[in-house]
């Protein structure tokens, strides 16, 4: 499975109006904590087959960004029927156990 990248705001709309859980992972391409986290992403997409996974360059949808107050990269919101219902933004690095149990806590 291949994390869907999302270009814009319709795209990011669609996506969690459409899927019953979403977890989105807000980067950039400057940032060295994505690439960090990046590599393991695959895996968290296939431990939580269940979940749309949705890959969004903080930069390019900046405007949603802010709308959702997403300062820090890279960050994790997770959606529920189209509602937020939690969030791991900061910009500290993350590491795979963390965003497994953010994920785990959140949807599961």
């Amino acid at each position: 499975m291949t994390m869907k990248k999302i270009s814009t705001l319709k795209e990011f709309y669609n996506a969690i109006e459409t899927h019953d859980e979403v977890v989105t992972y807000w980067h950039t391409k400057w940032c060295p904590d994505c690439l960090v986290i990046k590599p393991h992403l695959p895996r968290l997409e296939s431990e939580f087959a269940d979940i749309v996974f949705l890959d969004i360059d903080r930069d390019e949808l900046i405007d949603l960004a802010k709308h959702l107050e997403v300062y820090g990269i890279p960050s994790f919101i997770a959606f529920s029927q189209g509602e937020e219902v939690n969030r791991l933004v900061n910009k500290q690095r993350k590491s795979y156990d963390e965003v497994k149990t953010f994920i785990q806590n959140s949807l599961t």
